[in-house]
């Protein structure tokens, strides 16, 4: 895989390398999510079973589909499986989302007396609203941790394949790290208050840089790196930055 650990140590990383590390990111992104943490769970749930193998956009075109075409989750569990899949078609793998979707709304409503909702989550441990997500069909760790982020503001980290790559190159997991105990892993090493921003920015940093063939000339964390297969010589940090935003301004200009 191109990986190794620091020299005569196993994968994790010092307090004093998750704060530099975090506080690097915070200087080189100012990626703006406000509209998630502004979901009722139930919203975030549903947002994320559809980012699931798919990109934001194609995400956020099924989830305004359902809201435009329903408006109500009960209308959304009530109506034809058919009408549901295609209005999420967007966002991949369709007929098995609007399954799930389905499915769970129809339980909430059975629990709930009557709607479909989440929003007692809010009264309940960040322990028990994970359990309690979790023990949803097709709710894995970080579709529930990012309900538990996003929507609940509580201190999780999320892992997805761009985090999870992105702490794999620093040596944070190992190499053989799966993504679920990857959770487990980030949580023993961030502290609660950088987890969301780290997050975030972990993200960012996966899907702009740390790509499968990373693009190493743009890495304001090069040094921290133990990633084998690294594409460039060492930038400084003003250089990578100034990169990148070469690179934003051409986005821009298209």
């Amino acid at each position: 895989m191109g990986m190794r650990g620091r020299e005569g140590e196993a994968a994790g990383a010092s307090l004093e390398e998750v704060q530099e590390v975090h506080a690097i990111l915070l200087r080189t992104y100012d990626v703006d999510k406000t509209e998630m943490y502004d979901d009722p769970p139930l919203d975030s749930l549903v947002r994320t079973i559809l980012s699931q193998n798919t990109n934001d956009r194609n995400r956020d075109k099924a989830f305004a589909r359902l809201k435009e075409q329903w408006g109500l989750w009960d209308e959304v569990a009530d109506a034809p499986y058919e009408a549901v899949a295609e209005a999420i078609r967007s966002s991949n793998h369709a007929p098995t989302k609007a399954g799930r979707i389905q499915a769970i709304l129809r339980q909430l409503r059975e629990e709930q007396g009557g709607r479909a909702t989440l929003d007692f989550l809010r009264e309940m441990s960040t322990e028990d609203a994970s359990a309690y997500l979790l023990s949803m069909e097709g709710v894995g760790k970080k579709t529930a941790a990012c309900v538990l982020m996003f929507s609940l503001d509580r201190p999780v980290m999320p892992v997805d394949t761009h985090i999870h790559r992105v702490a794999q190159r620093l040596a944070w997991i190992g190499p053989k790290v799966g993504k679920d105990a990857a959770h487990d892993l980030l949580a023993e090493i961030v502290p609660p208050e950088m987890r969301a921003k780290l997050h975030i920015n972990f993200w960012e940093h996966g899907r702009v840089v740390c790509r499968p063939i990373p693009k190493c000339a743009m890495c304001t964390i090069y040094r921290y790196c133990r990633y084998d297969a690294k594409t460039a010589p060492e930038p400084t940090e003003e250089e990578a930055r100034e990169r990148l935003q070469e690179v934003k301004d051409v986005q821009l200009a298209f």
